[in-house]
């Protein structure tokens, strides 16, 4: 499936991101088509049945029991009843085909969780409440405390002393809180409804994906004044999206959406996952296949080479292919699915969310565990060159003429 997307890449290059102008006052009432939907589901209605079908014929047991199956369609190779193969086969894979379903299915109504959040936006009629997914660029939107900022964002306002502090754990891992800071022209306003009137202008950069860069300028122009004013715009005024106001609450611009913010443009495209368990059972079915085809030779070359050999050859490996048991795919599935259950409803870990059940074994082979951390580990040690008592001063060289007394 990458293979498919880098020859992609071949043929059609994206186009390059040009620099942006955002004009509030015309967003009111008018804005661009934009959507600012979260969708993290690996599956659309139409992908689903292909998609889940190579992944599972890709690998070497089922294809392997496919290609079994499918010769019982010719006569001369038909050993039994076809749905003594077929059906089995089919088991494993609607098995297989529920789990992923099941799991894509979650992820639809944690993304519907996520786009249905409200938001108060600013018009000129006052703060109208709307859901995330339908946020535009050119919205000024109200983000209060504990909230998931819902897009990037330029910050205008807010609620004290021109700063405001957002987590950014979702989205760098970095658990201290980081200082933002409004413009100090926007913030001397009287009231957030002036935002619509004071000629808010704003040029930024090309989009990119670099989390700790930004540039930027902002322009005003009031309507009693001719001049307009000009301040340049950096990391610190930028809340970027699926980070969460920790303290007070902002009024903020949004300027991208949807999949051009940076959390989006930093998240991969979702891959199927595959255990080490299945990967041993993989190549321990290669090896089992090979064992058969020599054992089937051997068997052969007792009988004695025919015009016919080769048939009388894949007959014995058809018959030989009870050494696998397609079984075990079955009981593997079902046993990933129990061990979810058992993992998201153990007291000992509340709290805990499975996102894939694909893979809940490798929990219990974890050999090294990396871990990220904020502040280093020191080691002080002090050594001592001079003490000054009064008038006079103590080096190294003369230290034992100080010596301790008990008081």
């Amino acid at each position: 499936m990458h293979f498919f997307y880098r020859l992609r890449g071949l043929f059609i290059k994206p186009k390059p991101s040009l620099p942006r102008t955002i004009t509030v006052s015309d967003s009111i009432g008018k804005r661009p088509v934009k959507n600012n939907r979260i969708s993290n589901q690996k599956y659309s209605i139409i992908s689903f049945l292909p998609k889940v079908l190579f992944q599972q014929f890709k690998v070497f047991l089922n294809l392997y029991f496919l290609v079994i199956a499918c010769s019982q369609v010719v006569p001369q190779l038909k050993i039994g009843y076809w749905y003594t193969y077929w059906a089995p086969l089919m088991f494993v894979v609607s098995v297989t085909m529920c789990r992923e379903l099941y799991d894509d299915v979650k992820r639809y109504f944690r993304d519907k969780v996520i786009n249905g959040q409200k938001y108060s936006v600013l018009t000129s009629d006052g703060f109208t409440v709307v859901t995330s997914e339908n946020l535009s660029v050119g919205d000024i939107v109200l983000v209060h405390k504990d909230q998931r900022i819902p897009a990037d964002m330029i910050l205008l306002r807010t609620s004290a002393n021109n700063k405001g502090f957002i987590k950014t754990d979702q989205l760098d891992g970095e658990t201290d809180w980081k200082l933002r800071t409004s413009l100090p022209l926007l913030q001397e306003l009287q009231s957030d409804e002036e935002l619509l009137t004071c000629g808010i202008k704003l040029n930024i950069e090309p989009l990119q994906k670099d989390l700790y860069s930004f540039s930027g300028r902002l322009s005003m122009t009031p309507r009693e004044s001719d001049t307009g004013i000009e301040e340049p715009l950096s990391l610190v005024n930028t809340l970027w999206a699926n980070t969460v106001l920790a303290t007070g609450s902002i009024v903020g611009l949004v300027i991208y959406v949807g999949k051009e913010t940076r959390s989006v443009l930093h998240t991969s495209t979702p891959r199927a996952k595959t255990g080490l368990v299945d990967r041993e059972i993989n190549n321990l079915t290669k090896v089992l296949f090979l064992s058969m085809m020599i054992l089937a030779v051997i068997i052969l070359s007792l009988k004695g080479f025919s015009s016919y050999w080769f048939v009388y050859l894949l007959r014995y490996v058809i018959l030989f292919s009870y050494i696998i048991p397609i079984s075990l795919r079955v009981n593997l599935d079902m046993g990933k699915l129990v061990y979810s259950w058992i993992i998201q409803r153990d007291s000992n870990i509340a709290g805990n969310l499975v996102r894939n059940s694909t893979i809940p074994e490798e929990l219990g082979r974890i050999e090294y565990l990396l871990s990220d951390k904020t502040g280093t580990l020191t080691k002080n040690e002090m050594v001592f060159k001079k003490i000054h008592l009064g008038s006079i001063s103590y080096t190294s060289e003369s230290s034992d003429e100080v010596s301790l007394s008990p008081v």
